[in-house]
């Protein structure tokens, strides 16, 4: 039986694909057209946290064994680390240079004018929304549609671009572009090292930078925001 990426490759020819091809599309580019159209920002959480919930009790049920793997800590390791932290080296210096033309205004104005909501921010941002946010688009949507993808970069590519149209909910060209690059390295690195927990943090590094650098306007969740602010 022929097989390709450890997956049989009449297995990609089988109805159950075509269902999963348009339940992709609905959850990943429909769900998203509809929640820009209809739902304020301040309701997104509640939306992120119940889509993570619907990701982990579909992998449950249909895939029990890839829950396993979720939250080990077995990828966090120096040899993973070294090349995040290179390319977040990069990425910092090139998104500090580009907001200081862009929006100068902005440059480290969150740390200088609230540094004590600042601080809150940094420590329940990502457990707020990226813990969820990465069940959807890293766990979920690779255990979910492997299948779909007969190579490797095609899930990755895949996974960043619905990651990207996700951020059309806040309105804005720059969350939807800055999270489709930001979704296919958090891609690579899962497909790399295996670790949800690894691109948990990950995210959670560059998330964080955002903000202190002054550009978390462009991607604030309205409930997020209101839940850092009833804790402060």
């Amino acid at each position: 039986m022929m097989r390709k990426n450890g997956y049989d490759i009449h297995m990609l020819t089988r109805p159950r694909s075509l269902w999963l091809i348009i339940e992709l599309l609905l959850l990943m580019i429909g769900l998203p057209a509809l929640l820009y159209a209809t739902i304020p920002t301040k309701y997104l959480l509640p939306v992120i946290w119940a889509a993570a919930l619907y990701g982990y009790t579909v992998t449950r049920h249909s895939l029990p064994l890839a829950l396993a793997g979720w939250w080990s800590r077995e990828g966090i390791t120096r040899v993973h680390w070294r090349p995040i932290l290179r390319r977040f080296a990069v990425s910092a210096i090139l998104l500090t240079a580009a907001t200081g033309w862009y929006a100068p205004e902005l440059l480290f104005g969150f740390v200088r004018e609230k540094p004590a909501f600042w601080l809150l921010v940094m420590l329940l941002y990502p457990l707020l929304s990226v813990v969820p946010q990465e069940m959807i688009f890293r766990a979920f949507f690779f255990s979910r549609y492997a299948r779909l993808f007969p190579r490797p970069w095609m899930i990755v590519l895949a996974s960043g671009v619905a990651f990207g149209l996700a951020h059309i909910l806040f309105h804005n060209w720059i969350a939807p572009t800055l999270c489709l690059i930001g979704g296919v390295m958090f891609a690579q690195t899962y497909q790399r090292t295996g670790s949800l927990l690894l691109v948990v943090l990950e995210h959670a590094l560059y998330g964080d930078f955002l903000f202190t650098l002054g550009l978390g306007r462009y991607f604030y969740h309205g409930s997020v925001t209101l839940a850092m602010q009833a804790a402060h």
